[in-house]
């Protein structure tokens, strides 16, 4: 992140960023920009904005699995031997 002063003493920080390029079909970014319009935004934060959003998942599903993955190695919930349970016992409606 890059910092400087800016008029009046306002202390301005920016992210610092890198270019990309990318090859769409033509009527994807006509549709892209009205979307960014309808929206007072711009097409780079349209991306920004949905790349964020797929990372954010990923990371909450890795964070998921990984809390199931902790709570199996605690071991089984219950001592019962599953053996022990008649057919009528596990069909049984509460």
């Amino acid at each position: 992140m890059q910092c400087s002063t800016g008029y009046g003493g306002t202390l301005i920080c920016v992210e610092d960023t890198k270019n990309l390029t990318l090859h769409l079909p033509v009527d994807l970014i006509r549709k892209v920009k009205v979307y960014a319009a309808q929206r007072d935004t711009s097409i780079n934060s349209v991306v920004k904005e949905l790349l964020e959003e797929v990372v954010s998942s990923e990371d909450r599903y890795r964070a998921a699995a990984n809390r199931l993955l902790e709570l199996a190695d605690q071991g089984p919930y219950t001592t019962v031997d599953p053996g022990s349970i008649s057919r009528e016992e596990m069909h049984e409606r509460w």
